[in-house]
């Protein structure tokens, strides 16, 4: 079983950054990330460097065979990690990832 420890993804992106746990309606894990303001605003190569080592980060802490894709909405701004379906053990997880993972208001009642 593979850990996926929350607090180290936070821990790789801007104190700004939201970082939520879910699940898609057909039961596939996704991590969601949003900075705002973002980490690609102009668009210069800088930009685009930071990023890329962003989700370097991610992918080495939740491992590159465990990630089906990357889906970005707003590039450097908002973007989803989606999970292959294999049996993860999530640590770290805040009453938010609780119950958007469940999706049920079941922790911080």
């Amino acid at each position: 079983m593979k850990i996926i420890d929350l607090n180290r993804i936070r821990e790789a992106l801007p104190s700004r950054a939201k970082v939520t746990l879910g699940k898609t309606k057909k039961g596939s894990p996704f991590i969601e990330c949003i900075i705002r303001p973002g980490l690609y605003i102009s668009g210069t190569t800088e930009e685009q460097k930071d990023l890329d080592q962003v989700f370097d980060w991610q992918r080495d802490i939740i491992g590159r065979e465990n990630i089906s894709e990357f889906y970005t909405e707003e590039t450097g701004s908002h973007w989803f990690i989606y999970l292959n379906r294999v049996p993860f053990e999530f640590i770290n997880l805040e009453d938010n990832d609780v119950n958007t993972f469940t999706g049920l208001k079941i922790a911080g009642v």
